[in-house]
């Protein structure tokens, strides 16, 4: 489900106006240039991308939070340059086919910025976490390494098709492709309440995390125009069943379980902001 966010700020429309103005008064190029430097913004990807885990969802059924994911902190950190209509065509759940088959439709000439998170749901990742919660250690490595060769096999050419789509749909954006945290405590850090998930369990989960961020990034380098928001380094030692932690453990609401606190998702602001200016 997208939502449309009305709230853009004056400021905002008038940049478009002076925009639409000059583009009618033959400065083609100025006006081209504004736009793409105030264009509207459209957020895509999964449950990440969406919020999931800060709570205040808008809808049950993409689960797209009012004001705790990081688009919609993005749009309150620019306040004092904001961008011109917002909308949020995330979904908890999406995989890059979905991105790609509904998602895409916000995006046109006018969009300026894109933010995206998508491959978790791919790589099937809940599922494997699902396998080292409830296996021994030799279990959730084997459940980690298949779906590792599955998504290194499987998704580089999915992501290429993506970003391509996205580059056509919206040749004058920017494009920040954010990535996953580690989702539980390194190995051998001391002072953590992880359960069931020893050292070997939860190196093997980080080490497949990493590889697919280092996929995700590898595929970003390649597309002009995209940048990838590395976040495992901002979420370092705030991991699940750390003393801190910016990750959700199990949760009644299952759908929250292993995503974003509202403090972890700062952290995705931040880390954003960074390479965005």
């Amino acid at each position: 489900m997208n939502r449309r966010w009305t709230a853009a700020a004056a400021g905002g429309l008038a940049l478009l106006v002076a925009v639409t103005v000059s583009a009618c008064s033959g400065a083609e190029g100025a006006a081209t240039e504004k736009a793409v430097e105030a264009g509207d913004y459209v957020a895509l990807g999964d449950s990440y991308a969406a919020g999931v885990g800060a709570g205040n969802y808008g809808d049950s059924e993409c689960k797209q939070s009012k004001d705790g994911g990081y688009p919609q902190l993005w749009v309150k950190a620019r306040a004092a340059t904001p961008f011109g209509a917002v909308t949020d065509a995330t979904c908890g759940g999406a995989v890059i086919d979905d991105v790609q088959f509904n998602q895409l439709t916000e995006l046109d000439e006018s969009t300026g910025w894109v933010t995206l998170t998508v491959g978790g749901n791919d790589a099937n990742w809940f599922s494997v976490l699902q396998q080292c919660m409830f296996g021994d250690g030799a279990t959730c490595q084997t459940s980690v390494d298949k779906a590792a060769a599955s998504f290194e096999t499987t998704m580089p050419d999915r992501l290429d098709t993506l970003y391509q789509a996205i580059r056509t749909r919206a040749p004058n954006a920017k494009v920040y492709v954010a990535g996953y945290p580690h989702l539980v405590a390194d190995p051998g850090r001391t002072g953590v309440s992880c359960d069931s998930l020893t050292d070997a369990h939860r190196k093997a989960l980080n080490a497949g995390a990493d590889t697919l961020d280092e996929l995700i990034k590898a595929r970003v380098a390649a597309h002009q125009g995209f940048t990838f928001v590395d976040v495992r380094e901002a979420f370092k030692g705030h991991e699940a069943c750390t003393k801190e932690p910016w990750i959700h453990s199990v949760r009644d609401d299952l759908s929250e379980s292993y995503h974003p606190t509202a403090d972890g998702y700062q952290a995705y602001l931040k880390e954003l902001v960074a390479v965005t200016g």
